[in-house]
């Protein structure tokens, strides 16, 4: 089942006991690394709070799977070099350690939150997701997906973050990694259907991350699990979005990474396929900025 969590992020507080047991684990063995939380630990940081600026007529979006989070100082430089990640106004990643997000929001001058998943069988260290954004976060939700990963037992989550544009309109941005193909396809889009179903709340929302959707039909299946939940798939232009020939699936396109929206106009959107800094490319999706509430 899966499980929300709410309220306070850690800050700088030590990782908890039950975590830290999940990480010496991890270093001496591929098997049983995960870990069972009842709520995804959470940490905040970013610039000091200020009166925030309303957001121009539109945001661009970025989801990214930085493997491992391993190359971060290429994954920045790139961030940077490129305009369409440059003018990134809400960057969603995965695969990320805390302190790389810590250093990632500091270096681009954005506010964070971040949910710590599993230790990871590759480097038996602590990763997840997070949400960046140039405005202040001022709510977050997270969410254990359900259906853990076999043998190793680690969990993937979703974490939400209320993003506050000025001028009294909010939006929830959710990063999401949902589990590979050792996990069944239908268990996959169970976790799909639950980070929609679970963190979509009311108003205008974006999702966005690695929902390891190797073949086509997989993204047609995807495609109308967002469908059935009030959310817009958006299309990308053609090509895979991983980088990784040997982990693309012959006749099929290999779209693993999306973008999907409720109550929000979108624009252009693409894939930066001159990225080296991970195993996935960076999708960039415009969207359109939402309406202030009507006054009651």
């Amino acid at each position: 089942m899966a499980i929300v969590t709410k309220g306070k992020a850690l800050g700088g507080r030590a990782i908890p006991p039950l975590l830290a047991v999940a990480v010496l684990l991890g270093a001496g063995c591929a098997v049983n690394t995960g870990y069972a939380p009842t709520a995804v630990p959470v940490y905040t940081g970013g610039p000091q709070p200020a009166a925030p600026t309303a957001a121009g007529d539109s945001l661009t979006v970025v989801t990214w799977n930085i493997q491992y989070g391993e190359k971060l100082d290429l994954a920045i430089a790139e961030l940077r070099a490129h305009p369409r990640l440059a003018a990134a106004d809400i960057l969603l990643v995965q695969e990320m350690e805390r302190a790389g997000v810590a250093a990632l929001a500091d270096s681009l001058g954005l506010h964070y939150v971040y949910g710590l998943a599993a230790v990871h069988p590759h480097h038996a260290k602590l990763f997840g997701n997070a949400v960046l954004s140039r405005w202040p976060i001022v709510a977050h939700e997270s969410l254990v997906l359900p259906n853990d990963t076999p043998l190793t037992g680690h969990h993937r989550i979703a974490v939400a973050a209320d993003i506050d544009l000025g001028g009294g309109v909010q939006l929830r941005a959710i990063s999401v990694h949902t589990a590979t193909m050792v996990v069944d396809l239908e268990k996959r889009l169970e976790q799909a259907a639950a980070t929609l179903d679970s963190l979509g709340g009311d108003g205008p929302v974006v999702v966005a991350g690695d929902f390891n959707t190797v073949s086509d039909w997989e993204v047609t299946l995807l495609r109308r699990v967002a469908r059935r939940a009030g959310f817009t798939h958006l299309r990308l232009p053609p090509g895979p979005t991983i980088a990784n020939r040997y982990k693309r699936l012959p006749g099929s396109e290999s779209v693993l990474d999306h973008v999907m929206v409720r109550d929000l106009a979108a624009g252009s959107r693409g894939v930066e396929r001159t990225t080296t800094a991970s195993d996935h490319y960076p999708v960039w999706a415009v969207i359109a900025r939402p309406a202030a509430p009507l006054e009651r």
